[in-house]
Parts: C-alpha cells; structure tokens; sequence
C-alpha cells in the first residue's frame, strides 16, 4: 500500500481461476494468472451519449444511495453534478469519466463553494460535496461488475462511506474513471434530495449477483491534536488511520465464479479545534483629547501543539450491498487505481 500526494492510494488484485475463466470465456488464463479480458482501456475517456433514454429490454445493473446531512452548499453541488451525468449512455468498450462529465467545478460551471480535504484538513474551496456524488457512482459501478480504471478514497475516512468502497474527485489530478467491457451498451440514471443521492446503471446483466466483503481494520493509528488560528480555520473531529480490505465477489448459479480484491489505506484524521486569535490592545484617549500611551502589546497566536489522542479500535463486519446485482466481466489485472492530487487539484469531501 502506497500513499502519493496526499491521497489514498487503493490497490486492485483481481483472482480468477483457470475453471472461473472458463465459465466466463476467457479462453488462455491460467490459474493465478492476472491478464485484462477484452478490449484494452482508451488512453482518453470515450464520449458518451447524453440525456439518452434507456434501450428496451434493459434491465437494472445496480443502484446505490449515499445519505448525507443537508448543508446548502452540498445540496445544489450534487444537484449539479446529477443534473450533468444523468441519462448518458456509455457504449461497449467506452470509458466513463467523472471529470469528463461533470467538468471543472467552478462558479462558470454552477459549483458554489463547499468544504474539501486539502493537505489532510477541511478547507472551503468551489464544488465541496461532488465526492457523494463520486462514491455513489462507484459503488454503482461495483455492484453492476464493471471495470474499474482509476479512483481514489478520501486521504481519511468519512463515516457516512463505506469503507474501502469510496472515491473522490479533483479536477486535473485524480478522477473516476469506468469502462463498459459488458458487451452490451449501461444508462446512468442519477437523481438527489437535500439530504441523499441515487446512482442506477441500466444495461444487461452478466451475473446472477454481485457481493461484497470486507476485512478487518488493521495497522491502526491514532490521530493527532492541533489548535489553529485564524479565520479560515474548519474545525475538525479525531479518527483513527487504518487499512482495510474489501472484496468484490461475482456470483453465477449460485457458485463463486470470480473475487477481487481492494485494498485501501486512511490516514489519521487529526484533530483540529479553532482558536480565537489574540486580539492587540487598542490605544486610549485621555479626558483631555492628549493622546494616552499605548497599554499593552499585540496578542501572539497560540502555536500548533500536537497531542496524540487515543483512538479506539473498531472491529468491522463484512459490507453487505443493498441487493445490488451485477453485469460485466471482472477485469482480471493488478493495479494502483488512485491518482495523485495535490496543490490546488483538492480533494471535495462531505
């Protein structure tokens, strides 16, 4: 497990056995072989389809709701994002990509500022809330079996995802990107409220089920304690770092016909409170309009004081989709899925 830039790097391990690429015609693979089935990813994400209706005969791949509290700027940001990926169609062998869709998340673009993870904290920046929207479809795309091609998972966790199963987006640094290796051409039909958004990818399905499970949290590390000044302090609460293990099962008449496996670090979640700065004292006049002496001295900024809290140990049970059922074939490769981002390429969040 490797960490670039900030981000969270997840790794992809696909397993697939020599009698599991038989029963899904990949003709060649020997067992414990890892080789990609079908046609290889473009260099540049395909263009798909817009606002589309759904072909006839097609059936429900899989749908997915992330909840999340209400806040302003997080509900007209995924409203947004929605309003821009809704009803595109992706042909087989096209790539579908989160940035291509929705665009650079700016006032020119409809995006209104939010808070985003920038440098392991919270800090307002234009489009904060887009990673929902990001993590939602994900999931879709997990759950329908297509082919990953790039994401990333928040630099530390946030409750309200499912861990090892979540992404976030910065334009220019890191995306999400899918390809279409089902055969058969997928609908993405995305709708929000003020407090949830809804991903569903129609197509033909593949596979009788798709399941996921997850591991245990291992390598478990406390976060830190910091106390910041100033008015663009976002105050932020502790959580333990740790790597987790997520594996996406594929199901065929009722037997395991293939299994890959995500693996995801977090790093700690510092604590940050935010404290007032020291006010200067002001000068004073005399009764007689003399000016006063200046009493006192300009305040001093309290200084960062790391404290390690203790966090608890969080035993997990294996990650149970909401009856999400599966198309596509599993791509069977090993690769870092995560992108950098750094700089001003921020991370959104909640």
């Amino acid at each position: 497990m490797r960490r670039a830039h900030g981000r969270t790097a997840t790794t992809r391990i696909a397993l697939i056995s020599a009698g599991t690429a038989a029963v899904l015609g990949l003709g060649g693979l020997s067992a414990g072989s890892a080789a990609a089935a079908g046609t290889p990813a473009p260099d540049r994400p395909s263009e798909p389809t817009a606002t589309a209706p759904a072909a006839v005969g097609q059936q429900v791949l899989s749908t997915f709701t992330v909840a999340y509290p209400a806040a302003p700027y997080r509900t007209h940001n995924i409203a947004r994002a929605v309003e821009l990926i809704n009803g595109a169609v992706v042909q087989p062998g096209d790539v579908w990509s989160f940035n291509q869709a929705v665009g650079e998340r700016t006032e020119e673009n409809g995006f209104v500022d939010g808070i985003m993870i920038n440098d392991g904290r919270y800090v307002k920046s234009p489009g904060g809330g887009v990673s929902a929207v990001a993590t939602t479809m994900y999931n879709a795309m997990f759950f329908a079996g297509l082919k990953p091609l790039e994401h990333g998972a928040h630099s530390f966790y946030i409750e309200r995802y499912p861990e090892g199963r979540e992404a976030t987006v910065a334009w220019g640094t890191l995306d999400l990107r899918w390809q279409n290796d089902s055969g058969h051409p997928v609908t993405v039909r995305a709708s929000s409220t003020s407090t949830s958004v809804t991903v569903t990818l129609l197509g033909t399905k593949q596979y009788d089920e798709i399941r996921a499970t997850k591991g245990p949290r291992t390598h478990i590390t406390p976060p830190a304690k910091h106390t910041v000044t100033g008015p663009t302090c976002e105050p932020q609460t502790p959580l333990e770092g740790f790597d987790v293990s997520v594996d996406r099962v594929f199901v065929q008449g009722g037997h395991e016909v293939g299994r890959e496996t995500f693996r995801t670090h977090y790093t700690p979640r510092d604590e940050i409170v935010c404290a007032p700065e020291s006010p200067s004292a002001t000068p004073g006049a005399t009764p007689s309009g003399t000016p006063a002496t200046p009493s006192g001295s300009p305040g001093t900024p309290a200084a960062p004081a790391p404290a390690a809290s203790a966090a608890p140990t969080t035993s997990t049970t294996p990650a149970t989709p909401a009856t999400p059922s599966a198309s596509a074939t599993p791509a069977a490769a090993t690769a870092a899925n995560a992108s950098a981002a750094s700089g001003t390429g921020t991370a959104p969040t909640p």
